[in-house]
């Protein structure tokens, strides 16, 4: 209610700025000249189209336009003390309008308009002006307006004095105007200069364009480029300038709208209707005036549905409906919609008068400028509600990251810790593992319990390994060592030494030569090895199969398990995994994790499968290592 009640209250403030012409002017007609050949003389005897109001208009058209304005001196205010009327034309976009007063005793002609210099004007002002006599019986007047713009112009008749006030009137509201587009545009520099975001950079640039648009239209650039700037090169200019903003507008929105997840499509059609600038500035630089004008025109429509249809279709609300607060969009679609329906109201609204299609009303003209506005404020309403949004986001990511920072730093020290341990651990233990190997050398233990204690020995020895082996690992502390091998000698000798190394069947065609590190691949062939006699089905054969291709070797190590068991092949590589059957064998749960690791620092990979009571581990290691 409160914004609906705003803009009521502008464009009546705007009207109340434009409407002071009284009842001097008390009949309007308007003829069409095709040819624009037409003399005075004939367009007095053509027929005439009476128009209600201080506008005309008949959208864009090549031909010119006679407007006859009756004026009636008995109805200029008895306190008027210049003996002068102001005839008072805008846009002051308007190309060349020419006046015929038959007061005027002068025989040279009278033009006004953007093909000539602003300190040529009979009376300056932001507006297109001629100054007649008041005379003392009601006349006609004839103004010719030739224009590639739309020919929607108004045209005023009032009292020097009135002129003069209703100037003031005008530059006060234009300065505030221009005061509210300077705040929204410094509002977007000081927002970049706290927050580097794209969509407030190019915020920036569109405020720019707009004030530069605004500048065009309300007559000021104009005035601006008085003595500096060929009046022949005014019209050119001021035209590229609202082609930009045009494009400029469209192609802001496509950035803005993309980030509600709209149809894909529709973004990109819209910032292609932006390209059409240069077409438009082509048009108009080759002498096709009018047809830039209307493509620039037709564009504004086309940008304004897509604009339409785009908000329509976007999806980001619906996707993240059940997400969490800070993954949701920045603010309720209804919001976006909300806002971009009183732009488009606006904005359709204007063009359909500048177009013709519909009657032109007293706020037509400066429409376009209300929409300029209210855009720009909304525009910084939807960038300030994001920016503090993603303000908010950025804070709790910083916070999330400042506890993850943390936490890594408390894992850090417990592995640390733990490391310090496991090798304080590995130290004291060794000691008392050789004793007691040396001890159970030189007793009198013989049979299953010399067995017995010598693998439980055994066991702890490896574990002990394998732990300093993965601290190695993880610590990056690792340096791979390449030497020639044979891997068959290795496989041979590994059956020798482990426990129940009868039970494997080792096949290959010959010698295979490696040029790896000898000591970890060594590592990586006992683990799998160890593996696959402890927790193969008692007494059955292990069989381990070596091969060769050109630039890899492959180990195959099958074993038999019982029924029962289940091979969980997706976690058997994890560290410290031991499947529900393994829990019953003394181990660490670091062998496979070990070896595959180990395995990549080498360049080579490991894959594991079970089927029919049967375990198979594949690895495939390079001839040379990396």
């Amino acid at each position: 209610m409160y914004f609906r009640s705003l803009i009521s209250a502008f464009l009546l403030t705007f009207c109340a700025v434009i409407a002071q012409a009284g009842e001097i002017i008390t009949a309007r007609a308007w003829v069409e000249d095709p040819t624009g050949k037409m003399t005075l003389a004939q367009v007095k005897q053509a027929p005439q189209t009476p128009f209600e109001n201080a506008y005309f208009t008949q959208g864009f058209s090549s031909s010119t336009f006679w407007l006859r304005i009756r004026i009636d001196p008995r109805n200029v205010s008895k306190d008027a003390y210049d003996n002068e009327l102001v005839v008072r034309i805008s846009p002051a976009m308007q190309d060349q309008i020419q006046l015929f007063d038959p007061l005027d005793q002068k025989n040279t002609p009278r033009f006004t308009g953007d093909y000539f210099d602003w300190a040529n004007d009979e009376y300056r002002s932001l507006n297109l002006n001629f100054v007649i006599p008041i005379g003392d019986e009601p006349r006609d007047i004839w103004l010719k307006l030739n224009t590639h713009q739309s020919t929607m112009t108004m045209v005023e008749v009032m009292t020097m004095e009135e002129a003069r006030a209703a100037d003031r009137r005008q530059e006060f509201f234009t300065m505030m105007y221009f005061a509210l587009l300077i705040v929204c545009m410094g509002w977007g520099i000081l927002s970049y200069f706290t927050q580097r975001d794209f969509l407030i950079r190019i915020y920036i640039w569109r405020e720019v364009a707009a004030i530069s648009y605004a500048l065009v239209v309300l007559g000021y650039f104009r005035i601006f480029t008085s003595g500096w700037l060929p009046a022949s090169h005014l019209d050119a200019v001021s035209n590229y300038i609202v082609f930009a903003f045009v494009s400029y507008v469209m192609w802001f929105d496509s950035w803005l709208i993309s980030e509600f997840k709209p149809n894909v499509w529709l973004i990109r059609l819209l910032r292609g209707l932006s390209l059409v600038l240069p077409i438009e500035i082509a048009l108009f630089a080759m002498g096709y005036e009018a047809i830039a004008v209307i493509l620039n025109g037709y564009s504004v429509i086309a940008g304004v549905v897509l604009v339409s249809l785009a908000i329509i279709s976007t999806k980001a609300w619906k996707e993240t409906k059940d997400a969490p607060v800070d993954q949701r969009p920045v603010f309720p679609k209804s919001f976006l919609v909300g806002i971009y329906s009183v732009v488009v109201v606006f904005f359709i609204f204007n063009r359909l008068s500048v177009i013709g299609l519909v009657h032109a009303q007293q706020v037509s003209l400066y429409v376009v400028l209300v929409y300029a506005l209210l855009s720009s404020i909304a525009m910084m309403v939807l960038v300030l509600v994001r920016a503090q949004r993603l303000r908010k986001r950025q804070e709790y990511a910083q916070h999330q990251l400042e506890l993850a920072e943390i936490e890594a730093t408390q894992e850090r020290e417990r592995r640390i810790e733990q490391s310090n341990f496991l090798k304080m651990l590995a130290h004291e233990m060794k000691t008392p593992l050789s004793v007691v190997r040396m001890t159970l050398g030189s007793a009198a233990i013989e049979g299953r319990a010399h067995d017995v204690v010598d693998r439980a020995v055994t066991d702890m020895n490896a574990i002990i390994e394998r732990l300093l082996q993965v601290e190695r690992l993880e610590d990056q502390q690792i340096i791979i060592k390449k030497d020639h091998f044979d891997l068959l000698a290795m496989a041979r000798d590994l059956a020798i030494s482990i426990p129940h190394g009868e039970r494997l069947q080792i096949k290959a065609q010959g010698p295979i030569v490696l040029n790896s590190d000898e000591q970890l691949v060594r590592v990586i062939l006992s683990n799998l090895l160890d593996n696959a006699l402890k927790y193969s089905t008692a007494g059955t054969q292990v069989n381990v199969t070596l091969t060769e291709a050109q630039d890899s070797i492959r180990i195959l190590v099958e074993n038999e398990i019982q029924a029962w068991e289940v091979l969980d092949t997706e976690r058997v590589f994890d560290k410290y995994y031991r499947g529900d059957h393994a829990h019953k064998k003394t181990g660490s749960g670091l062998g496979l994790y070990l070896t595959r690791s180990l395995l990549k620092l080498l360049g080579g990979v490991i894959s594991s499968s079970s089927s029919d009571n049967q375990v198979r581990f594949e690895v495939v290691l390079p001839r040379i290592a990396k």
